[in-house]
């Protein structure tokens, strides 16, 4: 079912969709998915974490309820009247997993490679609201309002995780103070 997957990624990427109820892997791909996106955003947020280990069980977090809240809001914005609702937790998932290749960043820190990262981030965002578009048989403008209920609903949660990982003393108050004075003196 990983072949399935990974076939499924580059159909995307060459805008090659399937039915959406075809997108549909088992809990050990799925997990393996959020595994691999919730380690890359750990990298991203480490330093504002008390340890690794923290800063990897909240990265996972984020990135399930990401993935939760875009699936969930795409397919009640894309719902039409009369009609059940399109499926879309497998195809949001494999779409999001195309910014594993961005793992290189991590290890390749050059302008260059930042630069074909934003080319990357760009062009399989334009191929997951395609991909919205051919599933759900919506509009531009239905997808782009799914996509602005998206970023108001995942910065609220985001903040409610940000607040519930404050109260388990997660974060580390003084390492996001001193980032903060590092950015407002370099800028």
């Amino acid at each position: 079912m990983l072949y399935q997957f990974f076939k499924d990624m580059l159909d995307i990427v060459r805008l090659r969709f399937r039915a959406p109820e075809e997108y549909h892997y088992p809990l050990s791909v799925t997990l393996a998915a959020v595994l691999l996106l919730g380690l890359m955003n750990a990298a991203g947020v480490g330093v504002f974490f008390v340890s690794v280990p923290v800063a990897v069980a909240a990265a996972m977090l984020m990135t399930a309820a990401k993935w939760y809240v875009l699936s969930r809001v795409m397919r009640r914005v894309l719902k039409r009247k009369n009609e059940a609702a399109v499926p879309l937790w497998g195809f949001t998932l494999v779409s999001e997993a195309l910014a594993a290749p961005m793992l290189v960043l991590l290890y390749e820190p050059t302008q260059v490679v930042a630069l074909v990262c934003m080319f990357w981030q760009t062009w399989i965002f334009w191929t997951q609201f395609a991909g919205f578009m051919k599933l759900g048989r919506a509009s531009f403008g239905r997808v782009l309002l799914g996509y602005a209920v998206y970023v108001c609903a995942v910065v609220l949660v985001v903040f409610l995780l940000l607040m519930v990982f404050l109260q388990l003393g997660w974060l580390d108050i003084e390492g996001i103070r001193q980032q903060f004075e590092t950015m407002q003196n370099a800028g």
